[in-house]
């Protein structure tokens, strides 16, 4: 059974994107469970969302206004995954080498575990917007 569902946010230049990034992780959570995912899913497709959703919104340019869109489905115990953004251009489906956590500010393994968890990763830049879609297993 597929379950298809869509959140939108509006971050306007110089606030902060921090309720954003919530309201897009409480709402994938709702979705998911809504959707009868086992548990394993729910969990990996929750930290997909959460580092893709926040590295959009915390890496844009400060002084542009962000609209984003993420659309969840489902597919047997997988989610399918779009995330639309007229943010900078960022193709998150380059395969860059991973040397372990910045250890300044102990970032930058999120993209590794999007990479490791998501399939079928596809993105294009289309009319100014990124769109990035996936698979979580």
């Amino acid at each position: 059974m597929q379950h298809k569902r869509r959140f939108s946010a509006f971050v306007a230049s110089g606030q902060d994107p921090r309720s954003a990034i919530v309201d897009a992780t409480e709402f994938a959570r709702e979705f998911m469970t809504s959707a009868g995912l086992s548990a394993k899913a729910k969990v990996k497709a929750l930290v997909v969302i959460e580092e893709l959703v926040s590295n959009v919104l915390r890496h844009k340019d400060p002084a542009q206004d962000l609209n984003l869109t993420l659309s969840l489905d489902t597919e047997n115990d997988e989610v399918l995954l779009e995330l639309d953004d007229d943010s900078v251009a960022f193709d998150a489906t380059l395969n860059q080498a991973f040397a372990g956590p910045d250890p300044e500010r102990g970032g930058s393994v999120g993209l590794a575990i999007v990479r490791a968890w998501g399939t079928s990763m596809r993105y294009a830049r289309k009319d100014g917007r990124n769109v990035l879609t996936l698979t979580v297993k």
